[in-house]
């Protein structure tokens, strides 16, 4: 766990920094600036649509690489072609959806009438340059993953490319630029991420760009391909859980109210924070410890992950509940904030936290020799998310797809953790699962009934402050995670020796 600490810790501070800057975008500015529901629901469509149509055009790659660079890991930094190689896939499969995407233009638009969603079909190919560099962006990331380098790809996604939209976003406000020019430097600022991250992961030296064998003959061609197909498919499929909502509301009840859900749901993102910083280190130790059949290793990893998540993850979700007023006061537009819509945000942030509590559900099976199965389960989860939604949208709106979500994800989460206990018998779930959900019922009303302060600013610090101060001591007290207590032992020793 020495590279997990080492580079969790460094990652989940970039990721809270991230959160705090997509925050001030979404709760401030966005409403702040006067942007409608329905410009914020286009926002969050083009980010869906080019995030499904980038996994799909990707061929599976990133996976590929997570799992097989280990075995084709080499000493010269040439690695059997094998980057080369999956470059050359990546391409192929960029221009194969590309070519898609423009011969079924009409029977893309055709669902997004011009009433529910008008903007689509105006900056329908901008999504192809989008497109191109998020999976430029995630093979480059992936790349950095295998040789543990992680940091960088993360300040470049969560806090650049947050910072530019935040400057965008301001200069609408003082109307230097319009909302067309904010979507064209919005694309363009992908661009420029992983541009600068295709410098760096040159920079490391992991990798040279010589190539000896043009027919990559080490590289086992079917079986990788094989292994990118499902994996594709259930990425894909996985993806369409996390957009579908956003796609068919757009498609059914129109841009305004998946604005208004997207709001929230972007809100609620905030409790998977734990979860992204991790898994950007995990991932690619669960696959070296498959290779080596670490099985002891795994389940380390299953079990320390899950409850680090799940303890930061229901800390965020108090402290968006007991922030519930300050966070309508902030906003100050009635087009998002009514107190109706808050229970979106209830039912959506339940679902984040469950996910981020079953941990390495879906990474253990998808990096081992049994990772068929993940297309079949996420495959299943989205025939029901998809049928829940057609039925719940028309009858609850925004509700009704934050409701499919959390029964998909709870079924899926439930459905992988039974597997992998039945099959490798092992499960992440002890007693201290359940202490985490009285330690944030405790905290939850200690910062609920504390009396309003007298200024917004004022109340959101104390408010906070009292609820996570309760949260910690309790999580420190009850011993919750012997690698968090280590962290809070080690960092109060540092303050004290430096005082002294």
């Amino acid at each position: 766990m020495g590279i997990v600490k080492k580079q969790v810790y460094k990652n989940t501070i970039v990721s809270y920094a991230g959160m705090v800057i997509a925050y001030v975008n979404t709760v401030l500015l966005f409403p702040l600036i006067k942007t409608t529901t329905a410009e914020y629901g286009f926002y969050n469509l083009i980010i869906s649509i080019s995030v499904l149509y980038s996994l799909i055009a990707s061929m599976g790659v990133p996976s590929i690489l997570a799992k097989y660079f280990p075995f084709y890991r080499t000493d010269d930094r040439r690695h059997n072609g094998f980057i080369h190689w999956s470059v050359g896939l990546s391409l192929l499969g960029f221009a194969g959806a590309t070519l898609l995407y423009v011969v079924f233009k009409s029977t893309i638009l055709s669902a997004y009438t011009v009433k529910k969603s008008p903007l689509l079909a105006q900056y329908y190919y901008y999504m192809i340059p989008l497109s191109f560099f998020v999976i430029a962006f995630n093979y480059l990331e992936m790349t950095g993953r295998v040789v543990y380098q992680t940091i960088y790809s993360n300040i470049l996604q969560n806090v650049v490319l947050r910072l530019l939209t935040s400057i965008f976003l301001l200069m609408i406000a003082v109307k230097w630029i319009n909302f067309q020019d904010f979507i064209f430097l919005y694309i363009g600022s992908n661009g420029l991420i992983s541009l600068l991250l295709l410098i760096s992961i040159i920079a490391t030296g992991h990798f040279s760009h010589r190539i000896t064998d043009y027919k990559f003959t080490a590289i086992k061609k079917r079986e990788i391909v094989n292994f990118g197909a499902f994996t594709l498919i259930s990425s894909a499929v996985y993806v369409l859980l996390q957009k579908v909502d956003t796609l068919m509301l757009s498609s059914m009840a129109g841009d305004s109210i998946q604005g208004v859900y997207s709001w929230y749901f972007n809100i609620a993102i905030a409790i998977s924070v734990p979860a992204q910083a991790l898994s950007r280190t995990t991932y690619a130790i669960v696959a070296d410890a498959w290779k080596s059949k670490e099985m002891h290793r795994i389940s380390e990893v299953y079990n320390k992950t899950s409850i680090v998540q799940m303890v930061f993850g229901a800390l965020l979700f108090v402290g968006i509940i007991v922030n519930r007023e300050n966070l309508y006061a902030i906003a100050h537009n009635k087009e998002y904030v009514s107190p109706e819509y808050f229970n979106i945000f209830m039912v959506i942030g339940l679902g984040f936290l469950i996910d981020i509590t079953g941990g390495l559900n879906i990474y253990i099976i998808s990096t081992s020799h049994k990772y068929r199965l993940i297309t079949w389960f996420v495959l299943a989860a989205s025939i029901f998310c998809i049928g829940l939604n057609y039925i719940l949208i028309p009858k609850y709106a925004g509700l009704g797809a934050a409701i499919s979500y959390l029964l998909t994800i709870t079924g899926l989460n439930f459905a992988t953790w039974l597997y992998i206990k039945y099959r490798f018998n092992m499960q992440p779930f002890n007693y201290k699962h359940l202490l985490v959900i009285g330690i944030a019922i405790v905290s939850f009303l200690a910062g609920h009934y504390l009396m309003r302060m007298p200024s917004l600013l004022l109340d959101i610090v104390v408010r906070s402050g009292i609820t996570a101060g309760c949260y910690g001591l309790l999580a420190y007290v009850f011993k919750i995670s012997l690698d968090i207590n280590e962290k809070v032992n080690s960092t109060t020793k540092k303050i004290i020796y430096f005082f002294q």
